[in-house]
This record gives C-alpha cells, sequence and structure tokens, in this order.
C-alpha cells in the first residue's frame, strides 16, 4: 500500500504527464540492429551497398540488420560474432575453445564457417553463401558483394578505411 501512496505523492507533485513521460523513457528500448547514425553515416559512404542491402539482404535480415525469423542479426548488437552461432545455450556454446572444437569435430554436410575476425573472412563467407536460398548463393558480382559488404560493415560501426574496404585491404579491417 505504501508504493501506491509514494506514486499518488509523487504524481501530485509533478504532474500525471511527467509521470506518463517518464514511465515511456523508461520503457523506450533502442531498436536493434544498426543505429540510426549509423545507419545515415553507410549510406552516405556506401550507397550502392546500400541499394543493393535492401534489395538482396533486406528481406532476410531487416532493414537494419537485425535479424528476422530464421536469420540472424548481421548489424548492431550482437551481430556478426567470431565464431556460429550455435542454437542451444549454456557455457558450452558460448566458450570460444569449445565452439572451436565443435567446428572441427561437425559432420559433412553441417553448415559452418571460418571466424568473422576481419573483413576478408566475412567476405569470403558472404560470397560464397549468400544470397539465399543456396541455389543464389554466389550470383552477385564482385564488385556488387564489396558494396554490401561496406555497408554493412558501415552500418555496424566498423571505421572504413579511405575508399572503403577493398580486396587489397579487407585483412587488415578488423570486424
Amino acid at each position: 500500500m505504501k508504493s501506491i501512496d509514494c506514486f499518488r505523492s509523487f504524481s501530485k507533485t509533478v504532474g500525471v504527464g511527467a509521470v506518463i513521460a517518464l514511465s515511456a523513457a523508461a520503457c523506450a528500448t533502442t531498436p536493434a540492429g544498426a543505429t540510426d547514425a549509423n545507419l545515415a553515416l553507410a549510406e552516405s559512404q556506401a550507397s550502392g551497398g546500400a541499394d543493393l542491402f535492401a534489395r538482396e539482404c533486406a528481406s532476410c535480415h531487416g532493414q537494419r540488420g537485425e535479424g528476422k525469423a530464421g536469420a540472424p542479426p548481421i548489424i548492431g548488437a550482437g551481430a556478426l560474432p567470431l565464431y556460429p552461432r550455435e542454437t542451444s545455450s549454456g557455457p558450452a556454446f558460448t566458450d570460444p575453445a569449445q565452439l572451436q572444437v565443435q567446428s572441427q569435430s561437425r559432420p559433412p554436410g553441417v553448415p559452418s564457417r571460418e571466424p568473422f575476425r576481419t573483413a576478408g573472412d566475412l567476405h569470403e563467407y558472404i560470397s560464397r553463401h549468400m544470397p539465399l536460398p543456396k541455389k543464389r548463393a554466389g550470383t552477385l558480382g564482385p564488385e556488387e558483394y564489396w558494396a554490401i559488404l561496406n555497408f554493412i560493415l558501415a552500418a555496424h560501426g566498423t571505421r572504413l578505411p579511405e575508399g572503403g574496404v577493398t580486396p587489397s585491404n579487407a585483412s587488415t579491417v578488423e570486424i
């Protein structure tokens, strides 16, 4: 009962509008995926990549790269993990050493990938495995994959080198 009395006293002091505004601010969440600032920066640094991302990637990964049902987030917090995500949870599925062992002992035909450490690692993966479905994998042109990669990394918050990420510098751009 004391918490209700406290709320009534507080709301009389600051007004109902302020209480509602404070409650809304406290409940507001940041959208998953790229921030507005990173999206704007990515669109200015890689506008061709933004258009390609919207056409080839966003239907599965979302406009902000936040991920949708069945497709992982590829931009923002938690995206582009070093090791592949596992569907289970617990320490065995989050320990990098254990994930590496699992990756090496994975049966043939089970999807896997190398760790994402650099832009080159990510480019290697997307240029071989994307877009989906599998029959479309690797069907974009080399320039298109580089454009998408530059957009994803800029929207992810990665600082791009002058002129963007290219085959000659991709192995030096850390994710």
